[in-house]
Parts: structure tokens; C-alpha cells; sequence
């Protein structure tokens, strides 16, 4: 079961990526998408007591003519919780999965497919432990003596 209120803002100068991008949150069941299309809309919408995002899926290149470095920009941003940066030049992964307090920074090469976000959601978005125990039947049915 997918968290329903989890706020995700989408950066990218490119329209169609935008829409690509949401397309496949919405096929995973997100849909407090926000798409914006500069830096000056995402330093803004990430600045003073806004709500938070729980995830911020960002073009890298959306920042360089500002000269600013994604990474460290949202390691600076308390308002952004987890962060997937594309179209980067050097991809990695930095995961504490024996801590899943802890934000998590992943970089792509490319642009976001249908996996890669599935396998992120999966990290950022866990399923209950007690999903799966609504599947077995035999719980709900009533004990006979």
C-alpha cells in the first residue's frame, strides 16, 4: 500500500520529461506530483517554512547556469527529504538501508524509467509489514470451536 500523502516535486526545464516523469509516479499510485520548470521555482518552493517534499526527482543540469551543485543545495534544504538527480554524469547510489531514518541520494545517468523510480519508491516508501497479512485469508475468518 502506497503512502497517499507523500509530496513529490518533479525539476526539469524539459515539459515532456516532466509529464514522462509523473506518468510513471501516478502508474505506482503517487499523485501529490509537482511539476516545475526552473531553478528559481525550485530554490523558492524549497526555502523558508513551506511544507516539506518527501522526495525531489531533479534534472541536474537544471541548476548548472546558476553554478550551484544539486547535491549539495539539497543536503542544505531540511525541506527535501530524499533526492534522485538525473541526467548526471556520475551515477551512484548512497542508501543506508540498515538506517531507514536516513535520507536517501541517488544519481542517475539517464533519465528515470518505470524500474529505477519502482525500486526507489520501494526504499523511500516501504510496505507496511502488515500488508501482506491482509492477503491470508484465514485471519479474517472467525475461530470455531
Amino acid at each position: 500500500m502506497t503512502n497517499k500523502a507523500l509530496r513529490i516535486l518533479i525539476a526539469d526545464e524539459r515539459h515532456e520529461q516532466l509529464l514522462h516523469i509523473e506518468k510513471l509516479l501516478n502508474r505506482l499510485d503517487y499523485y501529490r506530483i509537482a511539476p516545475i520548470r526552473t531553478f528559481d521555482e525550485l530554490a523558492l518552493l524549497t526555502s523558508g517554512p513551506q511544507p516539506s517534499f518527501d522526495l525531489l526527482i531533479v534534472n541536474k543540469a537544471l541548476a548548472l547556469p546558476h553554478g550551484v551543485d544539486m547535491q549539495q543545495f539539497c543536503r542544505a534544504r531540511p525541506q527535501i527529504r530524499h533526492a534522485l538527480f538525473y541526467d548526471s554524469p556520475a551515477p551512484s547510489l548512497e542508501l543506508m538501508l540498515h538506517c531507514p531514518d536516513q535520507p536517501v541520494r541517488a544519481c542517475l545517468a539517464d533519465t528515470p524509467d518505470a524500474d529505477s523510480l519502482s525500486v526507489l519508491m520501494s526504499i523511500i516508501d516501504p510496505p507496511s509489514q502488515w500488508a501482506s497479512l491482509k492477503a491470508l485469508s484465514w485471519l479474517h475468518a472467525p475461530v470455531r470451536a
